[in-house]
């Protein structure tokens, strides 16, 4: 009875997923859920209408350096500056679709363009306390002893104090402006984003893949920024989602204790201030819209970072 050799197999090669195929993945798992096709689509909407509010967006250079230059409206129809003779405080008309304030701005013009300041500003400052906050954490994290002890003692110091005093002090202190309100926000974001980093350095650096960089000799900031770091990008962009949000609606707030952008910047927190005192007076528009506008785009990255959450878990 003769044997047949076995016939040789080649080694099997598993070829790492490409960019293209790691974000696709990644939308897969974004629409997968309906919450954060929901979320998405509120932030996309605020989005298209801050970026095409005018034709700034062909003659970027021109608007951020020209204060005095008069942009074509698009989709906000009029200028947010512009004043309307004898239409001081009115509602919704077919001339303005959402009513004018009481200098006769048209309020949709100014509600387009106030999301501008808005979703520039909070991701800017989220940014920023995602990188000082992040980098602080992760060191004191991984070193542990007397500088985990250092770092998170002054930064519960700074957690002490109530956010929005916080945020009052610097704004009193240095003024009101664009660059102050990213200060305020940064530092108030700083000490959560440092916890969170923490906790997360903590659990990874007990992983086998830690212990064989260090056995490899690896230098410290290689393994964080190597190996923990990009294993810890979840939770932390889930939570830099939620604290644009935050963001959003601490710039609404001090906007509304007049804090905010100097005037006549148009300010969706100012909005809600100068309206209130003509709600009984039965023009509630400038309250209303600007109150919806806020809302709607904190619950939206709300519920784009809660879906997100929910189905990243599954897959793990």
């Amino acid at each position: 009875m003769a044997i047949t050799a076995p016939t040789p197999t080649a080694d099997v090669v598993y070829e790492k997923p490409s960019r293209l195929a790691k974000l696709r993945e990644s939308l897969a798992i974004l629409f997968s859920s309906r919450v954060a096709v929901i979320g998405l689509s509120l932030v996309l909407f605020w989005v298209v209408m801050a970026i095409f509010a005018d034709n700034c967006i062909l003659h970027l250079n021109s608007c951020l350096t020209d204060n005095s230059r008069q942009s074509t409206p698009w989709l906000a129809r009029y200028s947010p500056l512009e004043q309307f003779r004898g239409a001081n405080n009115e509602g919704p008309s077919a001339a303005h679709w959402l009513g004018t304030d009481r200098n006769g701005r048209d309020l949709y013009a100014r509600l387009v363009h106030g999301a501008r300041p808005v979703l520039a500003l909070a991701p800017i400052s989220v940014l920023i306390a995602l990188i000082i906050g992040g980098t602080l954490g992760v060191v004191a994290g991984y070193y542990g002893g007397l500088t985990d002890e250092v770092i998170m003692r002054g930064l519960d110091a700074m957690m002490a104090f109530p956010l929005i005093l916080l945020y009052l002090v610097i704004i009193a202190a240095l003024g009101a402006s664009a660059t102050n309100i990213v200060i305020a926000i940064t530092l108030g974001g700083l000490p959560g984003i440092a916890r969170l980093v923490r906790g997360l350095t903590l659990d990874i650096k007990t992983r086998d893949y830690v212990a064989a960089a260090e056995t490899r000799g690896e230098s410290a900031a290689y393994i964080m920024l190597v190996e923990i770091l990009p294993n810890a990008r979840g939770p932390i962009m889930v939570d830099a989602m939620l604290r644009i949000g935050y963001a959003i609606f601490a710039i609404g707030t001090l906007g509304f204790l007049g804090l905010g952008l100097p005037p006549p910047s148009p300010d969706w927190g100012s909005m809600v201030s100068s309206g209130m005192r003509y709600i009984q007076a039965g023009h509630p528009w400038d309250a209303l819209w600007g109150s919806l506008a806020i809302a709607s785009i904190v619950v939206g990255l709300n519920l784009l970072a809660d879906g997100l959450n929910e189905e990243s878990n599954r897959y793990r």
